[in-house]
C-alpha cells in the first residue's frame, strides 16, 4: 500500500500501528534532489571542520525573479502562493504527526549519508536549526536518541577491507554476496514489496527499503565474530552501539563523521598550508607552484584561495618561505589560518557589540531623561540577554505530555499537532533537553538490550 496525501489520514492508524511493532525505521527523505541556491559540492570544502560544513548545510541562498505584472495579475499570483503554503501547511502538520511518533519510540532510526535527512526533517517538523552546532547535537539527540549512518558503517572495519564502494547503490549489491546473507523479506498482505531487481534509486521509498536490507546484512554479519556465531543480530545489539549518532561527512578527507554525542575529531592538519592567489589562476598553476614537493592534494575554498595538502609535514616550513617574496600569491600554516579567522571573529563580534551599545546609547539619549535609571538597567540586561534569547526549545512543550502519554500506549492527535510559539531562554533549553532524555531513557523497555561480550568493534578517532 501506498500512502500518499488522499489516503494519509485514513490510513494513520496503520502507521501508528506499524511504528509500533518495528524493530527500527530506515528513512530517506531525498532531500540531495532539493536546492534553491548552489549545490552542497559548490559549497563544501575537503578541509572543512564539523562546525564550518553544518553551517554551510544550513545556509540557503534566495534567488529573486522581479518581473513587471499588472493589478490584476500580482492579485492572481498572490492568490496562488497563498493557496500553495496553506497546503504544504496542512501536509506538514499532517505528517509531523508520524515523525513525533517514531521520535516518541525511542527506536533506531537509519539512514545512508543521512546528515542532510536528519537536517530537514528536524528544521521541518521541529525547530528552525539552531546557529550553533553543539545546539544542533543536543538537539537532534533529544529528538532521535539513536540514529545510524549505513555509510558510515560501510566505511569503517570491518566492513572497511571487503566493502570498496559505499554508495548505497554499490552497497546494496554487495551485502548480497558473501561473506553477508542477505535477509528474505515477505511482505504483509496489502503491502507489495519493492523489487531490488528492478532499481528504483533515488525513489525515496525505495532508497530507504534498500537502507534497511543494507543495514540488516551488516549487522547480522558481525554477529559472526561472536563465539558461538549468531546469525541475526537485533537493531537493540551491543555489537551496533559503536555507530551509534555518528552520521558521515561527505567529501572531508580527515573527519569522517561528525559526532552527536560529543566533541568531534580535531586532525592536526599540519601539512595543510592556505593559499591565496590570483583569480585566473586553476589547479594546474597549483601543482606547477608545488612541483618541488612530490604528491600534493587541493581543495578549493573560492576563486581566490584553496587548502593544499603536503605528503611530508615537515616540507611545510620550506613551501611557506617560499613565498616571503612572492608578488601574486600567499602561503600560510593551516594554523596560521584558523588563528586569523578567530581574530578576524573575535574583532567582528567586539565591532557588533560596541555598535549596538552605541545605538543603544543614542536612543535612550531621545527619550529624554525621565527616569533614567529605570531604563539604562532595563535596555542593558535586555542587550546582555540577546545571545540567549531566542533559542528554540527542541520541541514543543506538549511534547511532554506525549511522553507521559507515551508510557500508557496513546499518541494525542491534538497534542501532536500543538506548537510551541514561545522562544525561551539557552539555560531553560538545556533543561528541558536533559529531562526529555531522562523520560525517553526511562521509557526504554527493560530487557531490550542484548548481552554480548565487550565491544568487538570501535569507529576509530584517526583514520
Amino acid at each position: 500500500m501506498e500512502i500518499i496525501r488522499s489516503n494519509f489520514k485514513s490510513n494513520l492508524q496503520k502507521v501508528y500501528q506499524a511504528i509500533e511493532e518495528a524493530d527500527f525505521f530506515a528513512i530517506d527523505g531525498e532531500f540531495s534532489g532539493i536546492s534553491d541556491g548552489p549545490s552542497v559540492t559548490a559549497l563544501t570544502n575537503g578541509f572543512d571542520t564539523p562546525e564550518e560544513r553544518y553551517q554551510k548545510l544550513k545556509k540557503k541562498e534566495r534567488y529573486i525573479v522581479i518581473s513587471k505584472v499588472d493589478e490584476e495579475e500580482r492579485k492572481r499570483r498572490e492568490q496562488q502562493k497563498h493557496a500553495k503554503e496553506q497546503e504544504e501547511l496542512n501536509d506538514a502538520v499532517g505528517f509531523s504527526r508520524v515523525i513525533h511518533a517514531i521520535a516518541n519510540s525511542g527506536k533506531l532510526v537509519i539512514g545512508h549519508n543521512m546528515l542532510l535527512d536528519v537536517m530537514h526533517t528536524v528544521h521541518q517538523f521541529y525547530s528552525p536549526l539552531p546557529a550553533d552546532l553543539n545546539e544542533f547535537k543536543e538537539l537532534t539527540t533529544c529528538v532521535f536518541p539513536r540514529l545510524l549512518d549505513t555509510k558510515l558503517m560501510a566505511s569503517t572495519q570491518p566492513f572497511k577491507d571487503i566493502i570498496n564502494n559505499t554508495s548505497l547503490a554499490e552497497l546494496e549489491k554487495r551485502v548480497k554476496e558473501t561473506p553477508f546473507n542477505p535477509p528474505k523479506v515477505e511482505s504483509a498482505e496489502g503491502f507489495p514489496s519493492y523489487d531490488t531487481a528492478s532499481e528504483q534509486l533515488h525513489e525515496a521509498g525505495y532508497d530507504a527499503y534498500i537502507t534497511g536490507l543494507c543495514f540488516i546484512s551488516m549487522a547480522n554479519y558481525l554477529g559472526s565474530f561472536l563465539s558461538p556465531p549468531k546469525i541475526h543480530v537485533s537493531a537493540r545489539s551491543k555489537l551496533i552501539e559503536p555507530f551509534f549518532n555518528k552520521l558521515f561527512l561527505m567529501r572531508v578527507m580527515d573527519i569522517p563523521y561528525l559526532n552527536l554525542e560529543g566533541p568531534d575529531l580535531q586532525p592536526k592538519r599540519d601539512h595543510v598550508l592556505h593559499v591565496t592567489f590570483p583569480k585566473e589562476w586553476k589547479t594546474s598553476d597549483l601543482y606547477q607552484l608545488f612541483s618541488a614537493f612530490g604528491s600534493i592534494q587541493i581543495s578549493w575554498i573560492d576563486d581566490t584561495s584553496a587548502f593544499v595538502s603536503l605528503s611530508q609535514p615537515e616540507q611545510v616550513p620550506i613551501a611557506v618561505n617560499t613565498s616571503k617574496y612572492a608578488e601574486s600569491y600567499r602561503i600560510q600554516t593551516y594554523a596560521e589560518y584558523v588563528g586569523k579567522k578567530q581574530d578576524e571573529k573575535q574583532i567582528k563580534r567586539k565591532w557588533t557589540e560596541d555598535s549596538w551599545k552605541e545605538v543603544e546609547r543614542k536612543r535612550l539619549n531621545t527619550q529624554g531623561l525621565s527616569h533614567p535609571l529605570q531604563n539604562h538597567c532595563y535596555h542593558t540586561n535586555s542587550f546582555s540577554a540577546t545571545s540567549r534569547v531566542g533559542k528554540r526549545n527542541l520541541s514543543p512543550s506538549p511534547g511532554e505530555a506525549v511522553l507521559e502519554d507515551r508510557v500508557s500506549g496513546e499518541i494525542s492527535d491534538s497534542e501532536l499537532e500543538q506548537t510551541d510559539s514561545c522562544a525561551e531562554s539557552l539555560s531553560e533549553g538545556r533543561k528541558k533537553v536533559k529531562k526529555l532524555k531522562r523520560m525517553k531513557k526511562d521509557l526504554s523497555p527493560a530487557g531490550h538490550t542484548e548481552d554480548c561480550p565487550a565491544k568487538l568493534f570501535e569507529v576509530p578517532d584517526t583514520w
